[in-house]
């Protein structure tokens, strides 16, 4: 038992978030790109299959506009916010269905289920750059099997390059999920009561630093002017 919730339920639902968010995931590249993929959708499946869709609908709309400034352009690889989505609306719906998580609102809970999933930006590059390396070694063996003559051959390659990176995030999402959770839940102990009432201003730091980000190409010194001006106004407000 974790505080009055079985072990057994949290690895169950857990394993629900991991298995269901990889097939979500594939939607980013993989097959589909019906744009299910996208955080705002993403989070709110997760915190659906979690027990919250609710939650995980406002984590992914905060990481809708946080991420909206990387831009998959040339070989640039950028952050995969799908797997970021998927884990902060399962971490902050799990943790809003614990004991341990009482007298806090979505806003709080929210704002530390991003901050714990934030610092896996770079493994999340890293899982699609290694992904895209398994895969590449297949485009050679489904010529050759095209060459062949063995076209239902060639198909089974594609079928396997959905597999790698289907298998990919899932092993990348169970360390994910797993690991934020228990950094989540120790945040949460220690989350001061009397903060939260400036937890919705901090969470509303994130979709100004996406924002920001966009307009990067703006003079340095207004970009400054702007978001430091808009902070400012979130915290008077």
């Amino acid at each position: 038992m974790i505080s009055g919730v079985s072990l057994s339920h949290l690895l169950v639902t857990i394993l629900f978030v991991v298995l269901g968010g990889g097939v979500l995931a594939l939607d980013r590249t993989a097959v589909f790109q019906g744009l299910f993929s996208r955080p705002l959708v993403a989070a709110a499946l997760s915190g659906f299959l979690a027990g919250d869709w609710k939650i995980g609908l406002l984590a992914g709309a905060v990481l809708e506009l946080y991420c909206i400034h990387e831009i998959p352009v040339g070989t640039n690889i950028p952050t995969d916010d799908t797997l970021l989505a998927l884990a902060a609306g399962g971490i902050a719906a799990l943790t809003r269905n614990l004991p341990v998580a009482d007298g806090l609102d979505s806003r709080s809970l929210v704002l530390l289920a991003i901050i714990v999933v934030l610092p896996w930006s770079e493994f999340t590059r890293r899982l699609d750059s290694w992904a895209r390396n398994w895969n590449r070694d297949l485009i050679d063996e489904a010529e050759t099997a095209l060459l062949a003559g063995r076209c239902f051959s060639a198909v089974s390659f594609h079928l396997k390059g959905v597999l790698h990176f289907y298998l990919t995030a899932v092993a990348g999402l169970s360390l994910m999920v797993l690991f934020s959770l228990v950094g989540n839940l120790l945040l949460v102990s220690l989350f001061p009561l009397w903060f939260e009432p400036y937890a919705g201003q901090l969470l509303l730091l994130f979709p100004l630093a996406g924002i920001a980000g966009l307009l990067a190409d703006m003079n340095k010194k207004r970009l400054f002017v702007v978001f430091a001006g808009a902070s400012l106004w979130l915290f008077l407000v």
